[in-house]
């Protein structure tokens, strides 16, 4: 009986083990339908959230931030609205991303929403309640940037501002996020929920050339799902959980410093002696210099600025010509003379309060001088050109019916078998000028001018009062000399063939004799 009782009793056993395994097989073997449904749920988040950026893309709706004394957010549809639900605004506040609803808002159709008046000029971002995240600087409208990515990763977004008192000004800097090679802000990344370095590969100071600001690193800011476990000014670590915008801030600063700045070894408004005998005087008293992109008149005393601390631009001309009234004696030539000056360097009286970088970069930590320093490059004279006509020697003129005599356009010096000179006006001198100590060469003198219509010649032959009358039709000149008169009022006569040398400022004059004329018939 007993050896009977056992068979039974496993047979039992084994009964009952069939009965829960087979059941718990079929359940484990078989997807869950929670999982399913989970699986579901989560597909049609993610196709809802895309459907939604599609939409914004699209201008349904159209979002614009209106940064004005009353700011406000627009929104357009463009086709039928589908809502849109906002979940929270947040502004940045030049330290924080400070959030600005207490409850849900959601837009049906066209309409502005106000913003609180704080808000203006700052930068804002907008979640939705399926979690995507617009960001907008002021006056500008949603267009590619978003917060939402592929299915299963996280949008990270980075951007970065300086601070300047109540100012926010967007910078780009160049930034490494993991193992994402370097892009600079705004940037954005997708990436599975977990722990990254994110590292600032700028320096702790910077400077905005367009605002002639230098910035201090001052934090780094976050707002959004994930947190920073330790930070620097050139790295953090950071977690992330969900969607995050994180943001480097830069302070610039604002202390002022009374900086002069001075040009050096160029007479501006001055009189300086060049020889023994002649006095330059200068006709320009100021010079350009461009500070941090506002250009500066500025005297031969310079002039002070107050310049915050850090890196400026200071940018002194090239080269710059001094124009000067040449004094000889009691002679005054006025724009006799050009020198060109040639930038060679800045320098600073104290090196300690403000640091030459380059020929157009200091860098301010206190009050002090800096000199723009040029030298000469090179010397130029003022050369005028002009004709004098007259009627040979016991000629007088009684009536004429175009210009006979004096200074006449159209008798002109060939020079070096190149240049031209002579008046192209009556009456009105050639100038230009040439570099100090060239050597020139009459190669040709010739005339364009044949004056025709009607010319009354009186002829007082030998001064014995028997004066002939002449009436000619027309005329033509002879040549009788070119003079070259120096600064110091010595002559010089030439003819074809003789050469000069442009010492100083000098006047040529090219004498003509009206010595034919035709008569009519």
């Amino acid at each position: 009986m007993k050896a009977i009782s056992v068979p039974i009793a496993m047979l039992i056993t084994l009964l009952l083990l069939i009965s829960i395994l087979i059941p718990a097989f079929i359940i484990f073997s078989e997807n869950p339908i929670y999982t399913s449904q989970g699986q579901f749920q989560s597909s049609l988040y993610v196709q809802a959230q895309n459907y939604q950026n599609n939409q914004v893309y699209r201008g349904n709706p159209n979002i614009y931030y209106n940064s004005s004394s009353k700011p406000n957010l627009q929104f357009y549809f463009n086709s039928l609205p589908t809502p849109f639900n906002i979940s929270q605004i947040y502004y940045f506040n030049g330290s924080l991303w400070v959030p600005i609803l207490k409850n849900n808002i959601v837009i049906s159709g066209n309409s502005k929403l106000p913003l609180p008046p704080k808000v203006q000029n700052k930068p804002i971002i907008i979640l939705t309640s399926l979690a995507n995240i617009y960001f907008l600087n002021p006056n500008t409208s949603v267009t590619t940037v978003t917060l939402s990515g592929p299915a299963g990763k996280v949008p990270i977004y980075i951007t970065s501002y300086v601070i300047n008192s109540s100012k926010i000004i967007p910078i780009s800097l160049l930034v490494t996020f993991g193992s994402n090679p370097p892009a600079l802000t705004p940037a954005i990344y997708y990436v599975n929920p977990g722990t990254y370095t994110i590292s600032n590969k700028n320096s702790s100071i910077i400077f905005l050339k367009g605002y002639g600001l230098t910035a201090k690193f001052l934090d780094w800011e976050l707002v959004g799902q994930g947190t920073i476990n330790s930070k620097s000014p050139q790295s953090l670590i950071f977690t992330a959980y969900g969607p995050t915008v994180i943001t480097i801030l830069y302070n610039a600063s604002l202390t002022k410093y009374s900086v002069t700045i001075v040009p050096s070894g160029i007479p501006l408004g001055q009189s300086i002696k060049q020889g023994g005998s002649v006095t330059l005087t200068a006709l320009n008293k100021t010079i350009p210099v461009t500070i941090d992109n506002k250009t500066y008149q500025i005297p031969s005393s310079g002039i002070t600025l107050n310049l915050t601390y850090g890196y400026h631009i200071v940018k002194f001309p090239t080269q710059y010509n001094i124009t000067f009234n040449y004094t000889y004696n009691n002679t005054v030539i006025q724009a006799g003379e050009i020198i060109t000056y040639s930038f060679s360097k800045l320098t600073t009286a104290n090196s300690k309060n403000i640091t030459v970088i380059s020929n157009n970069t200091i860098f301010v930590n206190g009050t002090g001088t800096v000199y723009g320093n040029y030298i000469i490059n090179s010397t130029y004279y003022l050369v005028t050109v002009k004709n004098d006509f007259t009627l040979p020697s016991g000629y007088g003129l009684v009536s004429n019916t175009s210009p006979v005599l004096g200074n006449l356009a159209g008798q002109l010096i060939q020079i070096n078998n190149t240049y031209v000179w002579g008046p192209t006006t009556n009456y009105v001198p050639q100038k230009f000028y040439v570099k100090a100590n060239s050597i020139f060469t009459i190669t040709s003198n010739y005339s364009t001018y044949l004056p025709n219509g009607s010319y009354t010649l009186l002829y007082n032959k030998n001064n014995n009062h028997k004066q002939i009358t002449f009436v000619f039709v027309s005329l033509l000149s002879y040549p009788d000399n070119v003079t070259i008169i120096y600064a110091n009022g010595t002559p010089k006569p030439l003819h074809v063939g003789s050469s000069f040398t442009v010492s100083s400022p000098i006047t040529v004059i090219n004498y003509e004799t009206w010595k034919y004329g035709a008569t009519a018939g």
